[in-house]
């Protein structure tokens, strides 16, 4: 595991007042972080995290709310944020002096989800670089990581000098993890909270099948089927719906979501609560499919069955090998997702399974992914379309934040249909709604 030092003390002088306060959705904007940041460490992806503040009204929440993270003050927070970097690391060298990275992260990013937290740090525990910088379009951003071999140089700074003076100084050792803009973009000016944010919208007219009384959905790909599969839980049970979701292959245990893996107790649960899981405990905190239950048995307690048949290993783009993916037979609808930042990666980096992506492309794995490239993916009977014979078959291209990467999946879409896919759904799934919500 690594580290993590939250940035939250500064004077805010562009806001005109105290942002880190200001609500969002009826949560001061620090806390979107820090219960991102939390989640992040009672996974386990991070061991001990440290806060770096002024206010005391930071200071008593963690202390009534955040247990497992650490409050230290920074006395002079007008020398700029280099003083809570190095705040930071001498706070840490005290209670982890063995630490081997550390993930820098600033309070004003309430956008940043935990999914792109965990990529990021599986994408520098991956790569062969010292940095680790969350980026869109090829730019760094916050958050970023560090290995133990620059915090020498990072207490070094002055000023309002960051951690990027540090990056750009060593541009060759560092790694760029591609993570949706909107979950990027920090807040200077009362101006940025009013901009619209991208969100997750089910309708009709995207996902005609939803109007359904039942279905048997299966969700293949990569670069967002969890977040898609929870979203959808939240439209149906919005709406009246009965759920499950399950998988064939592996997925974490909800946290807030009751599952069992036999029908009585399945059954019983669907009686107080509007989704549940079904599957089977399995080590790390996964579930697999329920051993103690068939899927006709499930078919007869709820309306709807979200199933996730594929994995990814958190890449944006997957092509399958032989026994993937694990699509039941009685799945009547296949919901096929890639991540639109896989376009303009390296095969190798962005893609799962890439030894049967440069198979199936006929290329190499420093290829760089054209739209072509993910539509073959996306079309292909040995891509993401395979095993879906005899079911309604939808893309689901998501990710898509920006005007840009807009433009670049109607290309993608364009091209499908001339391939004979007409259902292609551009999205954008930021946030995932928990049973809890529902």
């Amino acid at each position: 595991m690594i580290d993590a030092i939250i940035l939250a003390a500064g004077n805010s002088t562009r806001f005109r007042g105290n942002k880190l306060l200001y609500p969002i959705n009826r949560k001061p904007i620090y806390r979107h972080l820090l219960e991102t940041i939390y989640e992040a460490k009672k996974a386990r992806l991070l061991n001990h995290v440290i806060v770096v503040t002024q206010y005391h009204e930071i200071f008593s929440d963690i202390d009534t709310n955040f247990p497992r993270l650490q409050a230290v003050a920074n006395p002079a927070p007008e020398r700029g944020i280099s003083s809570s970097i190095r705040i930071g690391l001498e706070q840490l060298a005290q209670i982890s002096p063995q630490s081997q990275g550390c993930l820098f992260a600033v309070a004003d990013q309430p956008g940043l989800t935990l999914e792109s937290v965990e990529k990021l740090i599986q994408y520098w525990r991956r790569h062969d670089c010292g940095i680790a910088a969350a980026s869109h379009n090829k730019e760094s951003k916050n958050p970023v990581i560090f290995s133990s071999n620059y915090y020498e140089e990072l207490k070094t700074l002055e000023g309002d000098q960051g951690g990027k003076k540090i990056l750009h100084r060593h541009m060759d050792d560092v790694g760029l993890c591609q993570i949706p803009a909107a979950e990027l973009e920090d807040i200077d000016t009362p101006e940025d909270i009013n901009t619209p944010q991208p969100a997750a919208q089910i309708t009709e007219s995207d996902f005609p099948f939803i109007k359904d009384q039942k279905h048997v959905i299966s969700i293949v790909g990569a670069g967002g089927k969890t977040t898609l599969m929870y979203t959808l839980a939240h439209w149906y049970t919005s709406h009246g719906k009965k759920v499950i979701i399950t998988t064939t292959t592996h997925i974490k245990k909800p946290a807030a979501c009751p599952a069992a893996d036999n029908k009585e107790q399945l059954q019983n649960l669907l009686k107080h609560h509007s989704v549940i899981a079904a599957g089977t405990d399995a080590p790390e905190g996964k579930l697999i499919w329920p051993r103690n239950t068939k899927l006709t048995d499930l078919q007869t307690i709820a309306d709807i069955l979200l199933i996730e048949a594929d994995g990814a290993r958190h890449l944006p783009c997957k092509v399958p090998a032989q026994t993937e993916p694990v699509i039941p037979k009685q799945s009547d609808i296949v919901l096929g997702v890639m991540g639109i930042d896989a376009l303009g990666g390296r095969l190798e980096d962005i893609c799962f399974r890439k030894e049967k992506a440069m198979e199936l492309l006929r290329t190499h794995s420093s290829h760089i992914m054209t739209e072509k490239d993910l539509a073959e993916i996306l079309s292909s009977p040995q891509g993401t379309r395979k095993n879906t014979e005899n079911k309604d078959y939808y893309v689901i291209l998501n990710k898509c934040d920006d005007r840009e990467q807009i433009k670049q999946a109607e290309e993608i879409k364009n091209i499908l249909k001339k391939k004979g896919i007409p259902n292609v759904i551009i999205t954008s799934l930021q946030k995932i709604p928990t049973p809890f919500d529902i």
